[in-house]
């Protein structure tokens, strides 16, 4: 890890309301922090990130073995053509399986600013789901 450039962390916005799957079950939400998309990345190596997804209600639970969560990626500003970086793995609790999907994932970083978007199915349809996200970036 090098002095001048210290490790990033960045919390995503959360989900303004509860944000709702269409009639398949699907979803796509934008990462954003302070409203903003892209994120200035060129000075780091890695990017470590932490996804979390829930029903707020808690009267539903998310079949692990269905649900699908993917990382999507934009590289320019100008064009936004969004690119599938990789699946998000659950990681299951040993007692609290089922009660929320939460999953890391560690890439290397491709552009010097990116965007990012967490894309779902396999959920219930036209459920609500709540979603936080974070990335650590690291030189």
């Amino acid at each position: 890890m090098s002095t001048t450039n210290p490790p990033r962390f960045v919390a995503f916005d959360s989900t303004p309301e509860i944000f709702a799957t269409d009639s398949n079950g699907s979803f796509s939400f934008a990462l954003a922090r302070s409203g903003e998309s892209f994120l200035q990345t060129e000075s780091f190596d890695e990017a470590r990130f932490v996804v979390s997804l829930w029903h707020p209600s808690g009267q539903r639970s998310i079949d692990l073995d269905r649900a699908y969560v993917e990382l999507r990626a934009c590289f320019d500003q100008e064009e936004l053509h969004w690119i599938k970086l990789a699946e998000v793995e659950p990681v299951v609790p040993p007692y609290a399986g089922g009660e929320s999907f939460d999953g890391w994932v560690v890439l290397p970083i491709m552009a010097s600013s990116s965007a990012f978007a967490l894309v779902g199915s396999g959920f219930e349809p036209r459920s609500r789901l709540q979603i936080r996200a974070s990335v650590y970036l690291v030189a």
